[in-house]
Parts: C-alpha cells; structure tokens; sequence
C-alpha cells in the first residue's frame, strides 16, 4: 500500500533533529523537578521545593510553557521516526517487521537499564511498547488515524472525570491520602538519595515499577500512543519537515499558542483558586496542562519550522541537530549527569535546591549537551548509544 510521505532514504531531515535536540534539552525543565527533589514534588507543588516566594514563579513559568509540551514533540518524533525507519528500509529490500520489533526489543533493553540502574523516569520503556503497536497502524489513512488519535487521546480524559464524578467522596479521600506530604516518608526518600548507590536502589525501583504498571496502563499507553499517531499524520502532512510556507507556520505557531496559553493560564489560576487540592488536581486540574500542551506543542514544532527555514542563529541552530541526532545518548547522558549531581553517590543536592538554583543545573546541563554533541559528531558518525542500538538491531 503506497502512502503520502516523504523519501527520506539518502537525507536526514535538518529540521526533524532541530526539533528533536530541543525536545531533549526541554524536557529536562519538568525533569528536574524528579531528578533534585521527592517524588510528591512533581504533582503537589506544595511539596519539594514549595511555592515560597520566587518558586511560585518559576514553578508557573514551567507548568504554562513546559509541562508536557516537550515530551509530546519527543512522542510525535517517535511515530514519524517509525516511518522514516519503516520506509527506508522497504527501500532497502530489508525485513521491515523484522528490524522494528529487534529495535524496539534493544530500546527496552536500555529503558530497563536506564530505569532500574540510573533514574525511575525513563520514557524509553513506554516508547517500546507503545511503538510496538502503533507500528502495525503506520499505513492506515490519515482520516483513520486521525480517528483512532482523538479517540486514545480522550480515555485518559474520561477515566479521569469518571474516576472524580463517580466515586464517593470518602474512597477518593482515601485513594489520594498521599497528596499531602507525609514527614516520615519524605525523610525517608531525601535519605536514600542522599546515601550511597545501594540505597537509593528501593525507591528507584518502587518508582520505575509504579510508572511502567499503573501509570502505564492508566495513561501512558493511551497518550503516547495518540501522539505517536498524531507524529505519523503531522509527517505524512509535511507539518513536520518544514516544507509548508512561512506564513503558514506562523499563522499556526500564533493560533495554537494562544489557545494553549489561555488554557495554561486559566488552568493555574483554577488550581490556585482551590490551593492545589489533590483530588481536583490529579483529575480535574491536570486536565488543563493535558490540553494546553497539546496546543503549544504543535506551536513549538510550528516555530521550530519556521527557523528551519530561516538562517537565524545557524550556530546554535547547527548545535542543536547534533543535539537532535545523539537524542538518545543525550537523554541518558542527562540522568547520568543529573543523578551525580543531586544523588549520594555524586554530590548529594538533592532536596538541597529551590526552583530558582535548579535552573542553573538545566542551564549547565544544556551547555555540556550543545557543545559535547557537535564535538562527538566531529569524529564519529553516531552518538555512542546510537551506534549501539544500530548494531543490536541489524545484527
């Protein structure tokens, strides 16, 4: 079955490893929150590094600009990525189900490894198994797909207004008694990532499980898989390869970010109205940062064409899709660096930092990223995890 999209068999596109090297430094803004505090922090503002002061506003420059809009650029990447791979390899005359089921198998390898041994929030896991099964759709119709998006993208919507308007008052007090910051257990997490590797060991696991069993199921699967949908439409449209006219992409970039700010803004002024209340929050509230990063995700993939297209700060532009090309040395590159910085078995910052101090570690974290990727690509075809991956799998 022949499908609209691009040859991509002799070229990289420029404007895909852009996209995608911004995409790995973006997400870290959330990440860090994971990476230099307790878990509770990442949900419950109030937790962590709290809301005193300056926090409040840096913590609502990352929920309207950051939270989530760049893992759904990453989520996107991923589907288009998959018929980039997929066709080349047709083209190629090589086993096409083959390869992919080998690529996503050695994906997983590392996403255990990655969170098991160095951080519980690894993405990679989920990106297998969800590229698992979105790969057997990739040549469905556009219309199809399109169905099928709005359709995975909504269950977590419903799950959660089912979950909030129809269970007692008492059961869900219950079910989100852990929203309020226990002292004994928050004790207990700063100590075990301040101690020694061993000891950080159990609550990295107890992490790693929770997120790869019931977040999974009840959101990751649904929503990954719905952008990685969306990815394959928005790269079978040209959205994603820069070829739709500036104008275009700037009417776009200008209408989706403005829908996606006013649903972020309303979204934080709603949850400071009712103070962070776990219930709402976790049901209702993050309702507004799930919409609202979609829009704004799609106006920053809108913007990202448009410097495709133009030679604005072609220095920094150069560095990035080097960035964008070790992407997956460079995600795991940023938990190494991150937990030798905030762990025991590194410097011990962690819980030690406001909002504030942690966005000097994002911001060194960015240079060692944009300045060693283009060093690395100087004298080696591939990044070392990206050669890696692409020996397993034609192996």
């Amino acid at each position: 079955m022949k499908y609209n999209v691009l040859d991509f068999s002799n070229t990289r596109i420029d404007a895909l490893d852009l996209l995608r090297g911004i995409a790995i430094i973006g997400i870290l803004i959330m990440n860090i929150i994971s990476f230099s505090n307790v878990g509770l922090g990442y949900v419950n503002p109030y937790a962590g590094a709290g809301l005193e002061g300056y926090n409040a506003w840096v913590h609502g420059f990352s929920f309207v600009f950051a939270d989530m809009r760049f893992i759904i650029i990453f989520s996107i990447l991923f589907g288009a990525g998959m018929i980039i791979f997929s066709r080349n390899a047709e083209i190629k005359n090589r086993p096409v189900n083959k390869l992919h089921y080998k690529r996503m198998f050695f994906l997983a390898i590392f996403g255990f490894v990655h969170a098991y041994l160095i951080w519980m929030g690894d993405i990679l896991v989920t990106y297998a198994l969800c590229g698992c099964l979105v790969y057997l759709i990739r040549k469905w119709s556009i219309r199809t797909l399109a169905i099928l998006c709005v359709l995975l993208f909504f269950i977590p919507v419903v799950m959660n207004f089912m979950l909030y308007y129809m269970t007692p008052q008492d059961v869900l007090q219950d079910m989100y008694s852990w929203w309020t910051p226990d002292q004994s257990r928050t004790s207990s997490e700063i100590n075990a990532y301040r101690g020694s590797y061993l000891d950080q060991m159990s609550p990295r696991i107890m992490g790693a499980i929770e997120l790869q069993t019931i977040i999974f199921i009840t959101q990751k699967l649904w929503h990954v898989s719905a952008m990685m949908i969306l990815g394959m439409i928005l790269l079978r449209k040209g959205y994603l390869s820069a070829s739709w006219p500036f104008s275009k992409y700037r009417n776009y970039f200008l209408s989706l970010f403005a829908i996606g700010l006013v649903v972020a803004f309303f979204g934080l002024s709603e949850s400071y109205r009712l103070d962070w209340e776990g219930i709402w929050s976790m049901n209702i509230g993050s309702q507004y940062v799930y919409f609202s990063s979609l829009f704004m995700a799609l106006s920053y993939i809108a913007l990202v064409m448009m410097w495709s297209q133009k030679k604005w700060l072609s220095g920094l532009k150069l560095r990035l899709q080097a960035v964008g090309k070790m992407a997956l040395t460079n995600y795991i590159l940023t938990s190494v660096l991150c937990t030798f910085i905030f762990y025991g078995h590194g410097l011990g910052l962690f819980a030690k930092l406001d909002r504030l101090q942690c966005w000097g570690i994002i911001f060194l974290v960015w240079m060692i990223l944009i300045y060693l990727s283009p060093l690395v690509l100087s004298k080696y075809r591939q990044g070392p995890l990206e050669s890696l991956w692409r020996r397993l799998t034609y192996s």
